[in-house]
């Protein structure tokens, strides 16, 4: 929820930095410095502990976990491995050059090395932490200086450590138990969810919020239990204000099969409740259920269209991802393209906002997705016909129930 609210801030920031970024790419300036300093309600010996600790686990989601040991033939590097929701995404190797506790000053060197990957974050990085205390607790500077190669690189770095620093912060304070009760009621995942009701109600009148809830909560609710089948943790299903709701994972998607299953069960899960409908209107003849047939059928037809982030286009990336990556990339941008095409075309920012978010994710992540095991024939062969007997059902649902409804 506080992250919805702080979304224009983080669109304006985000924006700076680019615009930032361009100017100093345009002037030249090959050094990047980056500083920020933060407030930490926690103890200043707190703050030390968890930045010399060998292994540090933020709460999420998602869940970054950042474990550190010495190399096995030079312990004077130490091989940092970051994994995210359990599954690893990079690692870099570093040279401690200053600790000092008494001071609360150390320094670090990023070296080029052979473990490193992915590529992107091999670079000679310099970083400086200081911790001072306060009155309050703790003040934390972090510092990075390093060679910029793109204007992409400056955009990234900075929006990393803010990240960084923001991260430290919240697990500090929440091991501290001083973290902003008000921040947490914020993010609760019921208040997030009472509020996207209202919004639906904003949207549609009260019982078409009421059937879009429902809709939702057991599409979403067809992915949590997909999850659980293929062995992923199951965070929270959330509504979601203005746009439907989410299923979050807590662990990793081993598999393109794991990923594309799970994106198919949920309007898979959906068709039960849709049939269930119609099986009740063929009993009763009761003209008012063909109203949520139509809704259920329609928004997970939607949902299986081949274009990114929607259901269609994650189980067309399990597809493609699993002939070549590449593919499944270019795909992905060209799904993301034709959402915000929409949005123009309908002059929509509901439909807009969505789409922008995931082309700026894509954009400074490059794409890049964990490695997943990829399909087999025969897992292709399955989805590719679950996709198309799930798609023609809701089909049909709709086109029977708008029939019905117009004689």
């Amino acid at each position: 929820m506080l992250m919805l609210l702080k979304l224009p801030l983080t669109l304006l920031r985000i924006g700076y930095y680019w615009l930032w970024a361009v100017i100093d790419s345009l002037r030249g300036l090959k050094q990047l410095r980056v500083d920020r300093t933060v407030a930490i309600g926690a103890p200043r010996e707190a703050v030390w502990a968890l930045l010399t600790a060998r292994r540090v686990v933020f709460d999420g989601p998602p869940v970054v976990e950042m474990v550190t040991e010495p190399l096995a033939d030079d312990p004077d590097l130490g091989l940092t491995r970051v994994s995210v929701n359990g599954q690893e995404t990079g690692c870099v190797v570093m040279r401690e050059l200053e600790r000092d506790e008494a001071a609360g000053t150390m320094t670090a060197q990023q070296v080029r090395h052979k473990l490193t990957w992915p590529a992107e974050l091999e670079n000679d990085s310099l970083i400086s932490m200081k911790v001072a205390a306060t009155p309050q607790g703790a003040t934390l500077t972090v510092r990075h200086e390093l060679t910029a190669r793109s204007v992409h690189h400056r955009l990234s770095y900075r929006l990393g450590v803010d990240q960084q620093a923001h991260w430290i912060k919240n697990k500090c304070e929440k091991d501290a138990g001083t973290h902003n009760r008000l921040t947490a009621m914020l993010n609760h995942g019921l208040l997030l969810s009472l509020v996207a009701l209202l919004s639906f109600w904003y949207l549609l009148g009260w019982q078409d919020a009421l059937l879009l809830a429902a809709v939702v909560v057991l599409h979403e609710a067809g992915h949590a239990l997909a999850m659980r089948m293929v062995g992923v943790e199951v965070h929270g299903i959330y509504l979601v204000p203005f746009f439907g709701g989410a299923a979050v994972p807590k662990s990793a998607y081993r598999t393109e099969f794991d990923l594309g299953f799970v994106a198919l069960m949920g309007p898979g899960f959906s068709v039960v409740p849709t049939f269930a409908l119609m099986a009740v209107f063929w009993a009763s003849g009761d003209t008012r259920l063909l109203m949520p047939i139509s809704m259920f059928a329609f928004i997970n037809a939607v949902n299986l269209l081949p274009i990114y982030p929607l259901d269609g286009g994650l189980i067309l990336n399990s597809l493609l991802g699993s002939v070549d990556r590449r593919l499944a990339l270019v795909a992905g941008w060209i799904g993301v393209m034709v959402g915000l095409g929409a949005a123009l075309f309908f002059k929509s920012w509901l439909i807009g906002i969505p789409f922008l978010l995931f082309a700026l994710q894509r954009y400074l992540t490059r794409g890049r997705t964990p490695e997943r095991r990829r399909l087999s024939f025969i897992g292709a062969a399955a989805l590719l016909f679950g996709l198309v007997a799930t798609f023609a059902l809701h089909v049909l649902a709709f086109g029977y129930a708008e029939s019905m409804r117009l004689d």
